[in-house]
């Protein structure tokens, strides 16, 4: 008999240990409770008063004031009831506020898809919201280019969010990509100087130079150049305009063409 009492009081002892609830959730006091009844049944715990000094334990000042009486002068009986009856009436939302949180309140924001629908679908617990106007709630929450793929998708709103999750992994995973490529560019560019082909090299140095003449030449218009000089630079424009822009730096040393070029090399 004295082993028995021993063995009980040992597996008390350690299911003490064992039960560690979260703080209290003033947001959610029904997922809170819920968490800590599990908790319980994991540590075996069925005894009222056990259970219920656990919830005072894990509640701060700004909420057991609403338990002060129970705490103060416990009931006799069912103390873990009269407790979480009382932190729910007081915490939990009404019917209508839930309503307007899943209307207004419950947006993307960094969440996943799946994320957020699962959190819809918590508010939405007991509201009997149609199938169709969480849909609709939903996809309003979608970024556009998303919305407008699940808005002509089949399967059911569980399927539309995990397509939405693929969707929108692949989008943030090809802006990383652009980024990275366009860093590694820069560096390529900062740091090698062996050019893959002699073409290619002759090809980079000539648009090089070409954005220079044009640069140069923007520069010179924006100084506001003389009507004589205008005059003299249209005429000289207009009478170049079929020759193309390496015939006009090089003349006949030019060692390129662009089509169509008018310049005929001087005959000897």
């Amino acid at each position: 008999m004295l082993g028995d009492t021993n063995v009980a009081a040992a597996a008390t002892s350690n299911a003490a240990v064992t039960v560690k609830l979260p703080d209290f959730w003033k947001s959610d006091p029904h997922m809170w409770f819920a968490q800590a009844e599990a908790q319980f049944n994991l540590a075996q715990i069925t005894k009222d008063d056990t259970k219920f000094w656990h919830i005072i334990a894990k509640i701060d000042q700004s909420v057991i004031c609403h338990v002060s009486d129970l705490v103060s002068n416990p009931p006799a009986a069912d103390k873990y009831k009269a407790i979480k009856d009382r932190l729910i009436a007081r915490f939990a939302l009404s019917p209508q506020a839930r309503l307007e949180q899943l209307l207004s309140s419950c947006d993307l924001g960094d969440f996943r898809p799946t994320h957020l629908l699962a959190r819809m679908n918590e508010v939405a617990t007991g509201l009997n919201v149609d199938d169709n106007l969480m849909k609709m709630l939903f996809l309003q929450r979608m970024p556009a280019n998303v919305r407008a793929v699940l808005a002509i998708s089949d399967g059911s709103l569980p399927k539309l969010a995990e397509m939405a999750d693929k969707m929108i992994d692949s989008s943030n995973s090809n802006i990383a990509a652009v980024t990275v490529s366009s860093k590694d560019q820069a560096t390529v560019n900062s740091t090698c100087t062996t050019p893959t082909t002699s073409t290619q090299s002759a090809e980079l140095a000539s648009l090089k130079e070409e954005i220079e003449v044009l640069t140069a030449e923007i520069r010179r218009l924006k100084s506001g150049p003389n009507r004589s000089r205008s005059r003299s630079f249209s005429r000289s424009r207009s009478s170049n305009d079929s020759i193309c822009w390496y015939h006009r730096k090089y003349g006949g040393k030019a060692e390129h063409c662009r089509e169509p070029c008018s310049y005929r090399h001087a005959k000897n």
